[in-house]
């Protein structure tokens, strides 16, 4: 049977179906129907559980139909960002729209998403049946929730479901989770100690029932600090589902489909088998890797361990020995952890099978509860993404030794450097507005890395004209820094030197700019990858002067703020690189003549 292939391969977290077995921080995944070891032969027809009988779709029809599916969510991803009044969603593209069947098996994505999104998606609608009960949904009705242990990962990701009925019976959900400028709390800091310093936390409940805005909009607006912003980017979220509820009942009419399971049961069936044969392929046996992170307000490292086996066509990620949860925001939850380890593996082993449910059955996750990668509530985890991200460097050292010519050597845009920018114009309104940065990506076994580049977020970059009017800032400086990369028979990309000055012409009565500073690769050198060299830390300063991140800093007109961003990691041996790219790369002016 022939595969059916994402739109943008390997560039995407694939999907799960359900969350892990009550009391349990090792990620059982739950089985289909069908015995995942004894696939559903082919036949003609299936009949579901409401007695529905419904024809298998043959493998043409399968490619057509998921083509179709993806070209569905693909419009909504088009409308959101349309639609969008931030500069987040519009610009930064840090969204994923999903369709799922009745059962809570992810189908469908986005083919524009992040990772971050994607990995936590899958578990979101099994998530949530478990909590509401969905039966008494209507037409019209749309659920809200942004809680960090059913979502993904922190408060400032709010995500909005929709059921999908077609023959009058409840067929599907579609979700749309995305970014948002702000949900009040303490503003952009890891020095939050639990959740409950970081924002409006949402329960699962109706934001619209039967078509009608409920007052979950009021509570809302009343608590963050950009209210026209971030209802309008909620809007524009339900807009999407409701494009995509429509469009696939539209489907499933025209394709005369009474469920949506047996399409889908044939698609992540594939993606399954086709993930085991990928993991089949390897050597049995266990490789270990580990990190240890520096958090600003922690006396100790963070340490991050990692054993990862590989048996049979099975695959396990036991991080077992990491450093328990701490009293800063850097946690992360499971979901999370799932992410950014599935997404990896993805990359790596299987990049061209569609992004489903069915990949991810062959893997397993093991993190302990109350460790910081799978904490217990009410864990502060704004800043997630400070370990989260490196996540796939542990993955990729592991595998170094094992499918050495396909690992990434490790990236200075790693974690993701954000940086958020609220003071009060001097009209009395608010302005918030967001910059982030990449640094370079690390080298392949073919390639040199990409210069100033998003991973593993997979996140756009901002331009500086979008920044310049949503505050009044002045970017004096985004350039490449020629030697960051480091050296190896193939290259690390590129890092940059960003400088951002405030403006004193729109400032309110305060005359001050509140900063919050997260990521960035400070304190942990990027490494080379099997003989390559690595390149230097983050740095950042004011007017000159080092200073950390993780904490508020207040900016005053005239105030720079600088980053340095390192360059990725070099790959292989720097005496092995062909003469003809060290000359282009002098002449280039990419790094220095020696």
């Amino acid at each position: 049977m022939p595969r059916v292939r994402p739109g943008a391969a390997g560039a995407r977290n694939d999907g799960g179906r359900a969350g892990p077995r009550p009391g349990a921080g090792d990620d059982h995944r739950p089985r289909p129907r069908c015995h995942r070891r004894h696939r559903r032969p082919r036949h003609h027809q299936h009949r579901c559980e409401r007695g529905l009988t419904v024809a298998v779709p043959d493998p043409v029809r399968v490619e057509t139909s998921w083509r179709r599916l993806q070209s569905i969510t693909d419009e909504a991803a088009t409308a959101l960002v349309r639609a969008s009044f931030s500069s987040v969603i519009r610009d930064f593209l840090d969204y994923a729209c999903v369709v799922f069947d009745s059962e809570g098996t992810m189908l469908v994505h986005s083919s524009r998403s992040t990772p971050g999104l994607l990995g936590v998606l899958p578990f979101v609608v099994p998530n949530a049946m478990a909590e509401y009960p969905m039966e008494t949904l209507r037409p019209g009705d749309v659920l809200i929730l942004n809680d960090p242990w059913t979502g993904s990962g922190h408060l400032i990701d709010i995500t909005v479901l929709a059921p999908i009925f077609h023959r009058d019976r409840l067929a599907g959900y579609v979700a749309c989770s995305a970014h948002h400028l702000n949900v009040g709390g303490r503003h952009a800091t890891i020095e939050s100690r639990d959740m409950y310093e970081e924002g409006l936390k949402i329960p699962l409940t109706l934001l619209y029932e039967r078509g009608e805005p409920t007052m979950v909009f009021d509570f809302i607006r009343v608590n963050v600090r950009e209210p026209d912003k971030v209802v309008g980017d909620l809007r524009a979220q339900v807009s999407a589902n409701a494009l995509m509820v429509e469009r696939v009942a539209a489907f499933m009419a025209e394709n005369d489909l009474a469920a949506l399971e047996p399409l889908s049961g044939e698609i992540t069936g594939r993606s399954e088998a086709s993930m085991r044969a990928a993991i089949a392929a390897l050597p049995d046996g266990e490789a270990s890797s580990e990190i240890c992170l520096d958090v600003p307000g922690l006396a100790d490292p963070v340490r991050v361990a990692l054993r990862l086996t590989i048996a049979g066509d099975e695959l396990v990620l036991d991080y077992s020995g990491t450093t328990a949860q701490v009293p800063r925001a850097v946690n992360v939850t499971l979901n999370m952890t799932r992410s950014y380890s599935f997404y990896i593996l993805k990359c790596l082993l299987d990049p061209l099978v569609p992004n489903n449910g069915g990949s991810l059955r062959p893997v397993r996750i093991v993190a302990p509860e109350g460790s910081v990668l799978n904490p217990h509530r009410p864990a502060a985890t704004w800043g997630r993404t400070m370990i989260a991200h490196m996540l796939p460097e542990l993955i990729m050292e592991a595998l170094s030794g094992i499918v050495p010519d396909r690992i990434l050597a490790p990236s200075g845009a790693t974690p993701l450097a954000y940086c958020n920018l609220v003071g009060e114009r001097a009209d009395g309104g608010t302005f918030f507005t967001i910059v982030t940065m990449h640094g370079g990506m690390g080298a392949l076994a073919t390639q040199d890395g990409l210069s100033c580049i998003s991973f593993p977020a997979n996140c756009a970059n901002i331009p500086v004209e979008i920044i310049e009017s949503d505050a009044p800032l002045l970017i004096r400086c985004k350039s490449l820094l020629p030697g960051s990369g480091g050296r190896g028979k193939y290259r690390g990309g590129l890092g940059q030197r960003v400088e951002i000055e405030v403006l004193d012409g729109d400032l309110g009565p305060r005359g001050t700019v509140l900063a919050g500073l997260r990521g960035g690769r400070l304190g942990v050198p990027v490494r080379g990858a099997l003989g390559g060299e690595g390149s230097f830390a983050a740095r950042v300063e004011l007017n000159g002067k080092r200073i950390g991140i993780g904490s508020q800093v207040t900016l005053g007109p005239g105030d720079v703020l600088a980053f340095e961003l390192p360059g990725g990691g070099g790959y292989g041996d720097p005496e092995e690189r062909d003469p003809r790219l060290v000359a282009a790369d002098i002449a280039d002016g990419l790094v220095p003549a020696e």
